[in-house]
């Protein structure tokens, strides 16, 4: 009992180094040494990092850049609906000279110019057909947004993961030394076996070792996160509960609707576009030729004639059921498709969103049980300390009860990132994306 009051100033000097050396945010997992002291994280009030991290994530997203690039190139097919013909005009001509017969020096030029015509609402077809397209990309986009976020959530709770795990091996570390530097004193003293400082000096190994493979996991889960990120560390809050929203506001469900919207569309330009586009042209056509009279009885006679024409010209597809058919089929499917895939990804999300609130309620339970269990075992260890101390039970004996400390101190830890996570699935399955 004379060593307790050293043991304790002891054991909450190292507590308050370990601390100090590594500032873990709000919401830390609360672990009692192995005298009783209690050790806390430093809090760091950065506020929520979620949005400014995603942004950073989203940023360097090369699947995000992907998309942004579709967009630009869905929204280019504006200009198209814009011009006053669907195609290209066009520009031609040809050249003809008589070879043979009694046309000499036969010559014709033909100049020719036009550009295909909009068929009676197909412009505003492909108009509402080119903002669906764009909408759906949009969507996407957004969809995208939400599974990096989804990354972002995984990463920052690995880390956090990480971070406790390191956390428990210290507290390890320190509390095998000073166990280890009583033992040792007793031993000197003579009154425990050198058989207890060796075990003291095991301990501590086996403490070191897991420090230092927590330790390095924690760094690789932190490169990790900051090569999603481009940079940003796990530090500070990730998030807190966000507010339920509707559910055709997610974006899992926003996707597959602007599909079904733009499939629509495309079914309507389809319609209005039963044949190809009909082209009108004006050319003009310029020919002279020589005639010479080839008749014994007459005199050899030179007649020039020439002569130059302007008309317009007109080619107008008929429609065929091969040509149609198809295309009514095609688009009907992309359709059906679209349909089936909404309704698939609606009950997805509700189930979704259903099962992460189930996981909340029992991670926090689970958290409560863990927290009572680490009480109890605090409680348990310091008796055996004291029990230690006055030769009522071995060094074996305090071992194994601190060894049932530890356990309640990683399920405590690991319990408490787990309501963390619970919290960030259950965002994300509700499709919260700042």
């Amino acid at each position: 009992m004379i060593l307790r009051a050293p043991l304790l100033a002891c054991l909450t000097m190292a507590f308050a180094t370990s601390s100090a050396a590594a500032p873990k945010p709000k919401g830390a997992v609360t672990v009692k040494g192995g005298a009783g002291a209690t050790e806390k994280r430093a809090k760091t009030p950065l506020g929520h990092q979620l949005t400014r991290h995603l942004d950073m994530a989203v940023a360097v997203d090369a699947q995000t850049k992907a998309l942004e690039a579709q967009f630009g190139a869905v929204s280019a097919r504006y200009a198209t609906t814009r011009s006053i013909t669907p195609g290209s005009p066009y520009v031609g001509g040809t050249q003809r000279n008589a070879v043979a017969g009694n046309l000499r020096n036969y010559d014709e030029t033909e100049i020719e110019a036009g550009l295909p015509l909009w068929l009676p609402g197909q412009r505003d077809a492909m108009a509402a057909t080119v903002a669906a397209g764009a909408a759906e990309v949009d969507e996407r986009i957004a969809l995208r947004r939400l599974e990096v976020a989804g990354l972002l959530r995984d990463a920052w709770w690995n880390a956090q993961r990480a971070a406790r795990e390191a956390d428990v091996a210290r507290s390890r570390v320190a509390t095998a030394r000073e166990i280890g530097a009583n033992m040792t004193r007793r031993v000197e003293l003579g009154e425990a076996a050198e058989a207890d400082a060796l075990l003291a000096k095991n301990e501590l190994l086996a403490a070191e070792t897991e420090l230092a493979q927590a330790e390095g996991a924690e760094k690789v889960v932190r490169i990790n996160y900051g090569a999603l990120t481009g940079g940003a560390r796990p530090d500070g809050v990730l998030e807190s509960a966000a507010p339920g929203v509707e559910i055709e506001d997610h974006p899992a469900l926003r996707t597959p609707l602007a599909a079904l919207r733009r499939a629509e569309t495309q079914m309507q330009l389809v319609e209005a576009t039963p044949i190809d586009s009909p082209d009108v042209g004006v050319f003009s056509r310029y020919e002279h030729n020589r005639q010479y009279s080839t008749d014994p009885s007459q005199p050899v006679t030179d007649q020039r004639t020439d002569s130059t024409t302007v008309g317009v010209r007109i080619r107008i597809p008929l429609p065929t059921e091969g040509r149609q058919a198809p295309r009514e089929a095609e688009a009907l499917a992309e359709m059906t498709r679209a349909r089936a895939e909404y309704e698939r990804a609606k009950r997805v999300v509700l189930a979704e969103i259903q099962a992460a609130r189930t996981n909340l309620a029992a991670a926090r339970k689970a958290a409560s049980l863990a927290d009572k269990r680490l009480g109890v075992a605090n409680e348990q260890f310091d008796l055996s300390r004291k029990s230690f101390a006055l030769g009522e039970i071995s060094a074996f004996d305090l071992y194994r009860v601190r060894q049932l400390q530890l356990d309640a101190q990683r399920a405590q830890a690991a319990a408490s990132v787990s309501v963390g996570a619970a919290i960030s699935r259950l965002n994300q399955a509700q499709g919260y994306a700042p």
